[in-house]
């Protein structure tokens, strides 16, 4: 079994309640299942398939709480310098939007290419850990 390292991460960065994402063992391809249809296509038969849990043939990628952008923050600040920018941004992430005042934050402080970077990072790692524990081989 194969797949693209870049499908598997476009899949995570689209992942959310409504979407979810998985990899076919046999036709080695990522499948988006999204308001009852599969890749765009109707196809209940291998909706209910998949629901009914033939992890065999459809593994689930990872889903929006495998990946934890939220911890994904908090380990970016507590990665940076002590200090003013280290402070404030702990500070917006507590409560609610906290990804929406983080963003913010991070372009006030100049800290956003270095976010994105460290997010990316990030994502390849859950990316490569997935495919090592389900023995499927990375295509670069």
């Amino acid at each position: 079994m194969k797949v693209k390292l870049q499908d598997v991460l476009e899949a995570m960065s689209f992942t959310n309640s409504e979407t979810e994402y998985y990899y076919s063992t046999e036709t080695e391809e990522v499948l988006m299942i999204f308001d009852g249809m599969v890749n765009g296509d109707d196809d209940s038969e291998l909706i209910e398939e998949i629901e009914d849990g033939l992890i065999e043939d459809y593994i689930p990628l990872p889903g929006q709480y495998d990946i934890d952008e939220y911890s994904m923050m908090e380990n970016f600040i507590y990665e940076l310098p002590e200090g003013k920018a280290q402070d404030e941004l702990e500070n917006v992430i507590r409560g609610r939007v906290a990804y929406r005042r983080f963003k913010d934050k991070l372009y006030n402080l100049g800290l956003e290419q270095k976010w994105y970077k460290y997010r990316d990072d990030a994502y390849t790692k859950v990316a490569r850990e997935w495919c090592e524990r389900n023995n499927i081989e990375i295509i670069e």
